[in-house]
């Protein structure tokens, strides 16, 4: 039988970012929003990336590893960004992020 999660609390961190920790041996949950630009310089590097989210201090620990799982967009579009960033109990921060198809 998988363990108990308890319901999830979202809080909003700032403009555009929410976040639940699901508990002790959980992940944390991050959603971000990011215009095209943000987005852009948030994916030119992978350090970039840890670094932005490590300096706001989203999470509870500072990211170790940080991997682009996912990354879906439309060429040439400049549409917002929507993101989840899961970050595991061994601090490795899994972003999956797609444009979205109008805004």
């Amino acid at each position: 039988m998988p363990p108990f999660v308890p319901p999830s609390k979202w809080r909003k961190l700032a403009k555009g970012v929410w976040k639940t920790d699901l508990g002790k041996e959980l992940p944390e949950i991050l959603v971000l929003r990011m215009t095209d630009a943000e987005f852009r310089k948030f994916r030119s590097s992978v350090r970039f990336a840890q670094t932005y989210i490590d300096k706001r201090k989203y999470l509870k620990r500072k990211l170790i590893k940080f991997v682009f799982t996912s990354v879906v967009g439309e060429r040439g579009s400049r549409n917002a960004w929507s993101l989840i960033l899961v970050h595991t109990t061994l601090s490795t921060g899994r972003v999956i992020a797609w444009q979205d198809p109008c805004s």
